[in-house]
C-alpha cells in the first residue's frame, strides 16, 4: 500500500482514542472491495489499497503510473478508459465490466466503478476506482444467477466450461446467443464445429487441440452461421486447466462478437487499398518515413526515381539509401518538419532524381510522408523564357526595328529608340504623354488599328498591316505592323508590336511601278505595231494565193508554211502582249491603283462569249459548257475582268491537260452565290501545290505543260484572286493527284437576283 497518500495516512481526528479516520475508511474499503485505487485526474495511480492482492496469486503491485490498463484485457481497455473519461467528464459514477489479469496470467471478470471526488473549489482532483472479483463470487457461489446474467449481460461476453475428462461442454445463454442458439438445444464439441463457417472449421479445431496439448492460453477469431444464415465473428480467450498431475481437464473461456470490429478492420484495409491504389496510379513519386528516417512505404513512381525496387529500400535508412542528400535543402526541411511537426513545401534539383521537383513533406505521428512532383519540364520553359526575354530585351535594345507596347486602346506605353527616332519623338516625350494614339495615326488607319486590336484579343496576334505614322513635324511614315497579345491575369491586357520602316520600299515600288508602266508602254507599243505588220501580210498573201492559179506544188507548200509562220508570230506577240498586261495589273495591284468598272449584268453570256473566242484561239481543243438555261444570272461586275479570270482558267486547263481530253466550263448558283468553275482531266495538284498556286510569281514545277504554250511568269492566278476578292467573291482549287483539278471563283448575286 502507498502510504503516503492522506487516505491512508494517520491523523489528529478520531473517532475513538488510538483509531483514525483513515484507518477506518482503510478497513471499510478493503471489506467491501477487491480492487481500490486512487487516480488523478490524468490517469495515473496516486495510491492502491492491499485489497488488490486479494486477486488469485496478485502477489504484489507492478503497474505503476497508467499501468493499471496493462492489467486489464486488451480488449477491454478502450472501454475502460471510456469509462474513466466519462466519470471525469460528467461528474458521476461511471462503471463497466471487465477482465483483469492476475499474477498467474489468468483473466477475472471484475465489476469496476469509477468515482470522482471533487475539490472545496469543485474541481476533480483524483478518481476512485474501486471494484468487485465477479469470478470469485461466482466461484464461491456468493453471487447470484440474475447478478452473474446481468454482468455478462453488460459486458457482452459468453462464458463456457468445456469438461475434458467428461467431454461435456457448458454454455451461458449469453453464449448461445452469439451462436444464435435458443437454450434448447444441446451444446457439443460437434455441435460447435457445426456451427462455424466451413472455411474455419478445421483451422479452429486444430487450434484446440494445439492449445490443450500445449496447456496454454490462446485466443481464437473465427465466424459463425445463424440459423437464419447470417454470418457473425466471434473471438475466444480460453485457458487450459490442468489437475495436479499436470493432465488437462477442463477449457474455460470467454467469447465475444468481433463482427463490428471485422466489418470495420475490413473498410479500413479496403480504403488502405483504395489509397494504395491512387498512390501507385498516380504520376507524382510518394514515399514514408518512419521516424527512424527508415522507408516503410514507397509507390511506383518513386521506384522510378530511384531505380530500386521497393524491396531493396523498405525498412533501410534514407540517407543510406541516397546519401547525396546530406547537406542539401532536402536534409534541412526534412529534419526541421520531423522536429517542428510543421508541413513544409520547396522546389529544388533533387541530386538523386537529376530533375526538378516540387516536394510536399507532411509529419505523421511516426514519421513523414513526402511527395515529389516532377516540374522539370516547367522549368526547361521557365528558362526558355528568360533566354527568350533576355533575346528580345537585346533585339530591342539593339534598335534594328521599332518596337512599342501598347494598351488596348492603341496608346504606347513603352518605346524603343528606334521606334522613337522614326517618329521624331524622345523618352521624354512619351513620358510627357506627347505620343498620343489618336494624335501620331493617320484618320485613314485607326479602323484598320482597332481591328487588329480585336483580331490579337481573339487569337494572340494580329496579321501584320501596312499604316502611315504621323512624325512630330507632322511628316507621314509608312510601316509594317506586327501586334502580339500579353495576357496578363489580372490586369488589362497590353500588346508588344514592332513596327518596320516601310518608306525606302515604297519608294523602290514607286519607281518599279514608274518603270514597269513605261516599259509596258513603250513595249506595248511596237508589239501592236509588230501584231498589225503581221496580220496585214497574211492576209495580202492569202489575197495572192487566191487570186494565182496553177501553182506548182512546191509554191503551194511554201506558201503554206508562210502562213503558218505568221500565225505562229502573231500568237507570239499575243503572248508577250499578255504578259506584259499582267506585269501591269500587278503593279496595279501593288499600287492600289486597280480600278474596276462594275455594272450590272447577266453571267451567262460573259461565260458564253468568252469560251467562243477562246475556241478560236484552241480549235483543236474540245471546250464543254453546262450553263444554266432560260435563267439569267445577274452581277455587279467588271466584264473585262471576269473575261479575264475565265480566260485564265480555261488556258491553264488546257495548257495543263492533254489534248485529247476536254475542258469543262460550268455555272451554278448556290446561296445568293454565282460559282463558275473550270473542270480539266490533267495529273492534278498535291496539297502543297494547291496552297502555292495562288502566290505572286509562283510557277508549278511539278507539272509539266501538255499542250499550247509555255509556262508564263507565275502572276495568272494571282491576279484572278485579286480581282475576285475585289469583286467581293472567292476562289479556290479542288484537285486529286493523277485525277485533274477544278479552279473555281464565286460571286455574290446582285440584289434581286433570283
Amino acid at each position: 500500500m502507498h502510504s503516503e497518500h492522506p487516505l491512508f495516512q494517520e491523523d489528529g481526528n478520531t473517532w475513538t482514542p488510538g483509531l483514525t479516520a483513515s484507518s477506518r475508511l482503510s478497513a471499510l474499503t478493503q471489506e467491501m472491495f477487491d480492487v481500490f485505487w486512487i487516480l488523478t485526474p490524468a490517469g495515473e495511480i496516486q495510491a492502491i489499497s492491499s485489497s488488490w492482492q486479494t486477486l488469485p496469486d496478485q502477489q504484489e503491485f507492478v503497474y505503476p503510473g497508467r499501468g493499471w490498463l496493462d492489467a486489464v484485457h486488451p480488449m477491454d481497455r478502450q472501454q475502460g478508459e471510456d469509462a474513466l473519461h466519462q466519470a471525469i467528464n460528467s461528474g458521476h459514477t461511471s462503471e463497466l465490466v471487465c477482465h483483469i489479469r492476475g499474477y498467474d496470467n489468468s483473466y477475472h471478470l471484475v465489476h469496476l466503478r469509477f468515482i470522482p471526488v471533487r475539490e472545496a473549489s469543485g474541481t476533480i482532483g483524483e478518481v476512485l476506482a474501486c471494484g468487485n472479483n465477479l469470478t470469485k463470487q461466482m466461484q464461491t457461489e456468493q453471487m447470484s444467477e440474475a447478478q452473474i446474467q446481468f454482468a455478462l449481460k453488460a459486458s457482452g461476453v459468453g462464458m463456457w466450461d468445456w469438461d475434458l475428462i467428461k467431454d461435456e461442454l457448458v454454455w451461458t445463454d449469453q453464449k448461445r446467443a452469439l451462436f444464435g442458439l435458443s437454450s434448447e438445444i444441446p451444446i457439443s464439441d460437434e455441435r460447435f464445429l457445426e456451427a462455424l463457417h466451413p472455411d474455419d472449421r478445421e483451422r479452429t479445431r486444430q487450434s484446440n487441440m494445439q492449445a490443450i496439448a500445449e496447456k496454454k492460453e490462446y485466443s481464437k477469431d473465427y465466424r459463425t452461421i445463424w440459423p437464419d444464415g447470417s454470418v457473425h465473428w466471434l473471438t475466444d480467450r480460453a485457458q487450459v486447466i490442468c489437475d495436479e498431475t499436470g493432465k488437462p481437464t477442463r477449457v474455460v473461456g470467454a467469447t465475444l462478437d468481433i463482427t463490428e470490429l471485422k466489418h470495420t478492420e475490413k473498410e479500413l484495409q479496403e480504403a488502405k487499398d483504395e489509397v494504395t491504389t491512387i498512390l501507385e496510379s498516380i504520376t507524382d513519386a510518394f514515399l514514408c518515413l518512419d521516424s527512424q528516417w527508415r522507408y516503410f512505404y514507397v509507390n511506383q513512381r518513386m521506384e522510378t526515381y530511384l531505380g530500386k525496387k521497393r524491396e531493396e529500400v523498405l525498412g533501410k535508412d534514407m540517407w543510406e539509401v541516397v546519401p547525396m542528400l546530406l547537406g542539401t535543402i532536402f536534409e534541412d526541411r526534412y529534419r526541421t518538419a520531423m522536429a517542428t511537426q510543421q508541413a513544409t513545401h520547396f522546389e529544388a534539383f533533387h541530386p538523386a532524381f537529376q530533375r526538378w521537383v516540387e516536394t510536399r513533406v507532411y509529419p505523421q505521428p511516426h514519421g513523414l510522408s513526402i511527395y515529389f512532383h516532377d516540374i522539370s519540364e516547367r522549368k526547361q520553359i521557365e528558362e526558355a523564357l528568360r533566354e527568350s526575354e533576355a533575346r528580345f530585351n537585346r533585339l530591342r535594345e539593339s534598335n534594328i526595328i521599332g518596337i512599342i507596347t501598347t494598351d488596348r486602346e492603341g496608346n504606347i506605353l513603352e518605346a524603343n529608340e528606334a521606334f522613337l527616332s522614326l517618329l521624331g519623338y524622345t523618352q521624354e516625350d512619351l513620358a510627357a504623354g506627347q505620343m498620343k494614339w489618336d494624335i501620331i495615326t493617320t484618320p485613314q488607319t485607326r479602323a484598320r488599328d482597332t481591328e487588329a486590336i480585336e483580331e490579337a484579343l481573339r487569337t494572340g496576334v494580329a496579321q501584320p498591316y501596312e499604316k502611315e505614322y504621323i512624325t512630330k513635324g507632322g511628316k507621314r511614315v509608312p510601316v509594317l505592323i506586327g501586334r502580339a497579345l500579353f495576357r496578363r491575369e489580372g490586369s488589362p491586357p497590353l500588346f508588344l508590336c514592332f513596327a518596320l520602316d516601310q518608306t525606302s520600299r515604297k519608294e523602290m515600288e514607286k519607281q518599279k511601278d514608274l518603270f514597269l508602266g513605261i516599259t509596258g508602254h513603250e513595249l506595248r507599243t511596237p508589239l501592236a505595231a509588230l501584231r498589225g505588220t503581221l496580220q496585214l501580210i497574211e492576209r495580202r498573201l492569202r489575197r495572192f494565193i487566191n487570186k494565182t492559179d496553177n501553182l506548182s506544188p512546191e509554191m503551194v507548200s511554201f506558201f503554206d508554211g508562210m502562213q503558218k509562220n505568221l500565225a505562229n508570230g502573231v500568237r507570239q506577240v499575243d503572248i508577250q502582249t499578255h504578259l506584259i498586261n499582267d506585269l501591269l495589273d500587278v503593279s496595279r495591284i501593288t499600287s492600289g491603283t486597280l480600278k474596276l468598272s462594275l455594272q450590272r449584268c447577266d453571267l451567262i453570256p460573259i461565260i458564253r462569249e468568252t469560251v467562243e473566242d477562246l475556241r478560236l484561239v484552241a480549235p483543236e481543243r474540245q471546250l464543254l459548257l453546262e450553263l444554266p438555261e432560260d435563267t439569267p444570272v445577274n452581277v455587279l461586275i467588271d466584264q473585262n475582268r471576269i473575261g479575264q479570270v475565265i480566260t485564265n482558267y480555261v488556258t491553264n486547263a488546257i495548257r495543263y491537260s492533254s489534248s485529247d481530253q476536254p475542258v469543262h466550263i460550268g455555272l451554278a448558283v448556290q446561296e445568293n452565290m454565282a460559282r463558275v468553275w473550270v473542270r480539266d482531266h490533267g495529273p492534278g495538284l498535291s496539297k502543297e501545290a494547291q496552297e502555292k498556286v495562288w502566290r505572286c510569281f509562283h510557277q508549278i514545277k511539278e507539272v509539266p505543260v501538255q499542250s499550247g504554250s509555255g509556262k508564263g511568269l507565275g502572276l495568272g492566278l494571282y491576279i484572278c484572286q485579286t480581282l475576285i476578292e475585289q469583286h467581293q467573291g472567292e476562289v479556290d482549287v479542288e484537285s486529286i493527284s493523277g485525277k485533274g483539278s477544278t479552279f473555281w471563283f464565286s460571286l455574290p448575286l446582285a440584289n434581286g437576283n433570283e
